[in-house]
């Protein structure tokens, strides 16, 4: 009964606090956290290298509380001395480079020694990292003299003049014709087949490299070099090329009507040329070089003048034709012998002024094997469209 008592009475004090809407309870706030403390952090080691010739001391190696410095005595001799704190050691290496070796083990702490090197082989310095290990080799470099700097240098200079004052290297641009027996451009009747049309037949060359050799001076010299050329000769006549093991001929046609009816040659050619220069162009003396003057080249006004022989190999000759017939347009291209002399020589000059190049080339071959086709001569005239010098 008593508990029953108690059990009411305790229903009665929760029914008075559900009872009372002005009564609030505050949360106890969170007590605040403290704020994080940032590392520290670490402090590099201190290096400072320091050179003092005067004092006969070589190097100071400071890291942290150890100095590291290494001298050369009186002798000779070499003299590295460790302090660490308030320890002091100090080793002498004879004779040869040393090696310093530093590092930190179980056994020994930090360490510091110094071992004699081999005076009979360079080893090479070495860097080891996580992935690869790096060498460095060193060897010893003899500084050219003064007579040997100014002999290379005249050497550059001469080869620059060389180079320079030589008109071969370019590019050659030309027109072809075919000369008969008498020299004359009007052909005989069994030659009337090849009777060219001359604004159309075109000589191109390539010559990519040349070479001269000076007599003396920049004034004379040998010239000679290599070429890449292509001869076209374009019939004017509307006729097919034939030929056989005999001989080579044309047959005259009524159609079809040629647009393009040329033959071509292809091959390398080689020149071999006495070349004239009018400008002075000296060398400066070894007083001249000393004084470390400029000096530099430049064919202004310069008159120039080769002549010689150009000898030439036809590695490929080509016949080619395009005409429409019946409403479509054909090119036919045949690659033959067509009976012409694989080789040329011809008779060159090459005149100008400044970078300007004319150029002749009148040949000293026929154009076709001898007794197998008209007596014919080649002759190409035209200029350099641009010098590689």
């Amino acid at each position: 009964m008593r508990a029953l008592h108690l059990l009411f009475g305790l229903l009665a004090s929760t029914a008075g606090l559900v009872a009372q809407p002005d009564t609030l309870v505050a949360p106890v706030p969170p007590a605040p956290l403290a704020p994080p403390v940032p590392p520290v952090p670490p402090v590099p080691p201190v290096t400072t290298i320091i050179e003092d010739l005067e004092a006969g001391q070589r190097i100071v190696v400071t890291k942290r509380d150890t100095t590291i410095i290494i001298t050369t005595d009186a002798d000779g001799r070499t003299v590295t001395k460790v302090i660490v704190g308030d320890v002091t050691s100090e080793s002498v290496v004879n004779d040869g480079p040393a090696t310093l070796h530093m590092g930190i083990d179980g056994r020994h702490g930090a360490y510091v020694k110094v071992e004699d090197g081999d005076t009979t082989r360079k080893e090479p310095v070495t860097i080891t990292t996580r992935r690869k290990i790096i060498k460095i080799f060193s060897e010893d470099r003899e500084v050219p003299s003064d007579s040997a700097r100014m002999a290379e240098r005249l050497k550059e200079l001469r080869t620059e003049r060389r180079n320079l004052f030589t008109y071969w290297s370019g590019l050659d641009l030309g027109l072809n014709t075919l000369l008969g027996p008498d020299g004359s451009s009007d052909l005989d009747k069994d030659a009337e087949f090849m009777e060219i049309d001359q604004g159309r037949s075109r000589f191109f060359a390539i010559n990519f490299m040349e070479q001269k050799i000076e007599f003396g001076s920049s004034n004379v010299g040998l010239l000679t070099g290599l070429g890449w050329e292509f001869v076209n000769y374009h019939l004017k006549n509307n006729v097919q090329l034939q030929y056989n093991a005999d001989s080579v001929h044309g047959v005259t046609l009524d159609s079809p009507e040629f647009s393009k009816n040329k033959l071509r040659q292809i091959g390398f050619r080689l020149p071999v040329m006495i070349e004239f220069n009018t400008k002075r162009a000296p060398l400066p003396t070894m007083d001249e070089l000393r004084s470390k003057k400029s000096f530099s080249y430049d064919r202004k006004r310069n008159f120039h003048l080769a002549v010689g022989v150009i000898g030439s190999w036809y590695y490929e000759n080509m016949y080619k034709q395009k005409y429409r017939q019946e409403g479509n347009d054909h090119k036919d291209r045949y690659v033959g012998d067509y009976q012409l002399m694989p080789v040329r020589a011809a008779l060159s000059a090459r005149v100008g002024y400044g970078g300007l190049n004319l150029f002749a080339e009148y040949a000293l071959t026929p154009l076709f094997k001898d007794g197998k086709g008209p007596e014919l001569t080649p002759l190409n005239v035209g200029i350099t469209l641009v010098g590689f010098n």
